[in-house]
């Protein structure tokens, strides 16, 4: 609940037409980051998440973010 460790200015969002995926870019110290959002099809389906960092010399590292319960006892706060 503190402070973020990264803050990312004048992003882009990119919805493709059927509204299957969301992308999220943003430029930060010469690199460049992107979100991508993927919504569940179905009614309580799972939400997937991946990041993606490309470096100056375009190399890129790529990671896939697990949905991971709320806490029990931050759930009076939703």
């Amino acid at each position: 609940m503190g402070k973020p460790n990264l803050v990312l200015n004048d992003g882009q969002v990119n919805e493709n037409n059927n509204g299957e995926t969301v992308e999220y870019t943003f430029i930060c110290n010469d690199k460049v980051f992107t979100v991508e959002h993927i919504p569940p099809r179905s009614e309580g389906g799972t939400h997937y998440y991946f990041i993606e960092v490309t470096d100056k010399d375009n190399k890129k590292s790529t990671w896939k973010m697990e949905q991971m319960p709320i806490p029990r006892y931050f759930r009076y706060l939703i």
